[in-house]
């Protein structure tokens, strides 16, 4: 007996750490976790209750109905406007204006789309920043690159 304490130190050691875990478990999981499927059901109640952020689809077109059909007779067509612009709740509140729309100008976001990949589908405008912006490597790309040659009417309406 005398040569097996490490064995029964270990198997005690492991039995209260188990121990542990199943009790510990019962008071870190949520009571609503796994009443309609794998996570915590009182969430969905949460997150009804918060502000909506995001418009629908059309929310824009209801007041930018000109710069709505340029868009959708365009290339970024199927690009919603709260990818450049920032959500509807910062603009408008009950149907009414009470701020400007903040718009997202950096050259990052072009880039995400437009960046040449060798992946990307040919049917997206590929460009190569550094070729179209004439730096030499290791030159910085200014902040605003895209917006200085490329409008916001030719970011709606392209040809």
């Amino acid at each position: 007996m005398e040569h097996t304490k490490h064995i029964w130190r270990a198997a005690i050691l492991l039995v209260t750490v188990l121990v542990v875990l199943v009790v510990g478990r019962h008071f870190v999981i949520p009571k609503s976790f796994g009443e309609m499927g794998y996570y915590r059901y009182d969430a969905l109640f949460e997150y009804m209750g918060k502000e909506m952020r995001h418009g629908s689809p059309n929310a824009c077109a209801d007041c930018h109905d000109e710069i709505a059909a340029a868009k959708a007779s365009g290339k970024h067509a199927p690009v919603k406007c709260e990818v450049c612009h920032d959500t509807l709740a910062t603009h408008v509140k009950d149907g009414e204006k009470y701020a400007d729309m903040r718009i997202n100008r950096s050259y990052e976001l072009c880039a995400y789309c437009h960046q040449k990949l060798v992946g990307r589908p040919a049917l997206v405008a590929q460009v190569d920043l550094l070729e179209h912006l004439e730096l030499s490597p290791g030159q910085p790309i200014p902040a605003e690159a895209c917006v200085q040659c490329h409008d916001a009417g030719m970011i709606h309406h392209p040809e």
